[in-house]
């Protein structure tokens, strides 16, 4: 079965006594495709176990001229009952040299690319998150 390895990768965390960490998350490196346009960039996103639906900035779905607001509307409820508005589109993923077609939901209101159970995970066969080695692993 073919297997693809990601290192975490550090981020900043700043707590309550404003003393700088370094977060170590599961990012997996996609790239995005709709209507025959590629994204001209990685796009760094984080794994979340946690999370139904891939949810990504709008700016990323209008650099591939999607009319963000013309996708279907959905609410996506956060910590602390917050919703943002999200407008899905099906797009195709890229992730090293596997592709499959799913749906992003673009935010206006959401800046952390975000890829969730339904809209990444099921399309492998397992996928390990690895705390002590920091790595992920994605078999499919």
């Amino acid at each position: 079965m073919p297997t693809l390895n990601f290192e975490y990768l550090p981020r900043p965390y700043i707590d309550n006594n404003d003393k700088f960490h370094e977060i170590y998350k599961s990012i997996i490196p996609i790239r995005l495709s709709s209507h025959h346009r590629l994204y001209p960039h990685t796009i760094e996103c984080l794994l979340d176990s946690g999370a139904d639906f891939n949810l990504l900035p709008a700016h990323i779905g209008e650099k591939l001229q999607i009319k963000i607001n013309k996708g279907l509307p959905t609410t996506h409820m956060g910590i602390g009952n917050v919703g943002i508005t999200a407008y899905q589109h099906k797009v195709k993923m890229f992730i090293g040299t596997y592709s499959f077609e799913t749906t992003v939901d673009f935010s206006f209101d959401h800046r952390i690319p975000i890829l969730g159970t339904y809209g990444f995970f099921r399309f492998f066969k397992t996928i390990i998150f690895n705390q002590k080695e920091l790595q992920t692993e994605l078999t499919y």
